[in-house]
This record gives structure tokens, C-alpha cells and sequence, in this order.
């Protein structure tokens, strides 16, 4: 079994710090985890207290050692991307390009963007994009 063997007074406080202010939960069960791994604790209780796969800790544990605190948070960009998006012009101008061509057949105007963009979206996605977009855009 592994733990951590060397942490600092410095970075024990910026753990303490982070689990009492931070408001993601994932990260405070992160450093809790670290500080609970320094003070002796087994990585099977861990597990338990923590409800998470052995390799959950292990990879807490090695991100830990390998960048500090900073490894520890999620990276930007995880998670499920947009089909539409409002940065994208390309996406902007087809929806606009629909609603001119097709005035407000959401059908119509589905069938036509579905035709021109690289991933299908759903009648749902489209009426949430145009309420983003701004009826007044349209």
C-alpha cells in the first residue's frame, strides 16, 4: 500500500485552506483525501471513506506528487461540448440563414441546419440555441 510521504507545513495549510473555502466539492475530497493519506491512513479506507475506485486514489495520490495542488483541480474543457454554439459564426449564420429562408418553420429550418453542420441536433437544441441567440436576432 502507498501514501504520501512528505508534505509540508506549507502545503498541509493550503490543503486545510482548500477543504474549508473551496466550494468544489470533487477538490475538497481531493486534498482531504491527501492529508488523510499523509497521516496514515490505508488506501482501502480511503476507498471506503471516500466511496471511489482503488485508481481513483492512486490517481489523486500520483497527480498530488507529480504537480501539487494545481494537478489536482479539474482542467478546463471536460465535459460534454456544445452541438451549437454562439462563438461559432458558422453555426449563427445557418440558424439565421434557416429562419429567413424557412420564417419559423422550426421544422424546415431543424432540417436545414441538420443539412449544413457537422453534428445532427435535436428540435430542442435548436429552439434552446435561438432563445440564446435572441428572437430578435432571428
Amino acid at each position: 500500500m502507498r501514501n504520501i510521504k512528505t508534505l509540508t507545513p506549507e502545503e498541509m495549510q493550503e490543503l486545510r485552506h482548500v477543504i474549508n473555502t473551496s466550494k468544489n466539492e470533487a477538490l475538497r475530497r481531493r486534498c482531504q483525501c491527501i492529508l488523510y493519506s499523509f497521516q496514515g491512513m490505508l488506501v482501502n479506507d480511503l476507498m471506503q471513506m471516500f466511496n471511489v475506485d482503488r485508481r481513483s486514489i492512486y490517481n489523486w495520490m500520483n497527480r498530488w506528487n507529480e504537480g501539487g495542488l494545481e494537478a489536482l483541480m479539474d482542467k478546463p474543457g471536460r465535459g460534454l461540448k456544445p452541438k451549437l454554439s454562439l462563438l461559432s459564426r458558422d453555426h449563427v449564420k445557418e440558424v439565421k440563414q434557416a429562419f429567413q429562408m424557412y420564417s419559423g418553420n422550426y421544422y424546415q429550418v431543424l432540417e436545414h441546419v441538420n443539412k449544413r453542420i457537422p453534428t445532427p441536433v435535436s428540435q430542442h437544441t435548436l429552439r434552446r440555441f435561438v432563445k440564446k441567440l435572441g428572437a430578435t436576432d432571428i
